[in-house]
């Protein structure tokens, strides 16, 4: 009984570290993709009533590409483009049902069919945007109203 307990014991420790060893990529990338989106929200967040300024981006004002130009370059040094219809065709495209905190999400607002807005998706049907109407960075719902009728789509960047 003593000695099996001790290759019990043994196994177990072996077991617990080979499993770190033996994850899969898959579940490694998505680890570090879930800590860039934390990432950019939290970031984005901090930026909660910063002044709008048309053709800013940043650091202390703000027109909604320059706000997403400037969370997603600060957060994982990558450079996006800096107009909201140029950005709306960078990245993955994502549905409305797929979206994922840390997505760029993008719509058209001025009534002519094109993208006109950008913003940060930051989960339960929200986003974080750089707002003209509002003079600042807030946060808005998708789930109803002008933001979900001209909802455009998503892009993943990160």
């Amino acid at each position: 009984m003593k000695n099996f307990k001790r290759k019990l014991i043994t196994l177990l420790l072996l077991v617990t570290m080979i499993m770190p060893v033996l994850a899969t990529p898959t579940q490694i990338d998505a680890a570090s993709k879930s800590s860039k989106s934390t990432k950019v929200v939290s970031f984005a967040k901090k930026q909660l009533g910063k002044k709008y300024v048309w053709g800013k981006s940043g650091p202390s004002t703000f027109d909604c590409s320059g706000f997403t130009y400037y969370v997603i370059k600060k957060t994982t040094g990558k450079s996006i483009s800096r107009t909201s219809i140029t950005q709306s065709k960078q990245g993955k495209y994502v549905s409305r049902k797929k979206l994922k905190k840390g997505d760029l999400v993008f719509f058209a607002t001025t009534g002519k069919g094109r993208v006109s807005h950008a913003g940060i998706y930051i989960g339960n049907k929200k986003f974080i945007h750089a707002s003209s109407t509002k003079g600042k960075v807030v946060i808005s719902s998708m789930a109803s109203g002008h933001y979900y009728k001209t909802f455009v789509n998503g892009r993943r960047v990160i």
